[in-house]
């Protein structure tokens, strides 16, 4: 079901819903590896929360187990980190969703780590900054790595995030 590993987080301090959600890449509760067709993207998509002001912070940067690989790799657009060579003339992720969801005005920023390695503090403080910029502007956050685990909770517990688990 996409998207994957879809939780809702408020911070640990307050009792208030916060318009911010963690999950896995497009695809990935499909298959760890292999392309990821476009309609599957698009399920993904539509199936975040519905919000006019959505902005998607990527951890997604590379393969450990895979030779580095983009974990970008997957679909028909790429990363905004990636090569030139991985970009084989392909969109950014943010031009793909520029182009098929104009309606929902999705902003992506990108954080790049590296799949089953620690997150640096460098990125784990510029993705905070981030994070709570976009919710302070009453934007609809969402915070996704390959698995929608261990990356994003990295990030949520930093940020002293608990997971919300009311309905």
């Amino acid at each position: 079901m996409e998207p994957y590993r879809l939780r809702r987080w408020r911070r640990g301090s307050s009792p208030d819903k916060v318009a911010f959600f963690t999950c896995a890449r497009p695809g990935r509760s499909k298959s760890a590896q292999g392309h990821v067709l476009d309609d599957i993207v698009d399920k993904w998509v539509k199936r975040l929360p519905n919000a006019t002001e959505m902005s998607i912070v990527s951890l997604l940067g590379r393969k450990q187990n895979l030779d580095g690989v983009s974990e970008f790799s997957f679909y028909s657009f790429c990363g905004g980190f990636d090569t030139l060579a991985e970009r084989h003339g392909r969109p950014s992720f943010q031009q793909w969703l520029d182009q098929r969801h104009t309606q929902r005005g999705i902003q992506v920023l990108e954080h790049p780590t590296i799949d089953f390695q620690l997150v640096p503090q460098e990125t784990l403080g510029a993705a905070a900054t981030d994070i709570n910029r976009l919710l302070s502007a009453g934007r609809t956050v969402i915070l996704m790595d390959s698995g929608g685990e261990t990356r994003t909770r990295t990030v949520c517990k930093h940020m002293a995030f608990v997971e919300d688990t009311r309905a």
